[in-house]
């Protein structure tokens, strides 16, 4: 027997907890993600949310488990290891075709949009 929790019990733990609530966020009433309008009609960016500010969206009932599960500390550091690579592979693309530096910025803003809305905020 182990005497310290191994990571990967609790990755595991995370990964049977998201197939057991995917099937069960299924039974709950649709919220719906806010519409935006097309970014040629409107004026102003959609303002990027964090933290418990963030719009509750598909993905929200997996993260709140997941805090439950791993603890909020362990929970975010993982959360923060996924978008340190997330935004490391975004600049890895952008550097092998040449897209300019405003464009990777402008790319990683719409990642951290779309992660608020998709609920990987919460």
């Amino acid at each position: 027997p182990i005497s310290k929790r191994s990571p990967m019990r609790a990755v595991h733990r995370v990964v049977l907890l998201c197939c057991l609530s995917v099937p069960a966020a299924a039974l709950l009433p649709a919220t719906g993600l806010p519409v935006r309008a097309h970014a040629s009609c409107s004026s102003h960016s959609a303002a990027t949310m964090m933290g418990n500010n963030a719009p509750e969206g598909p993905f929200t009932p997996i993260v709140l488990a997941g805090k439950i599960v791993l603890g909020e500390k362990t929970f975010n550091k993982i959360r923060a290891k996924a978008i340190s690579f997330h935004s490391q592979f975004i600049t890895e693309f952008c550097e092998d075709y040449g897209v300019p530096r405003a464009m990777r910025g402008a790319l990683v803003k719409k990642a951290k949009t779309t992660g608020g809305l998709l609920g990987f905020l919460n």
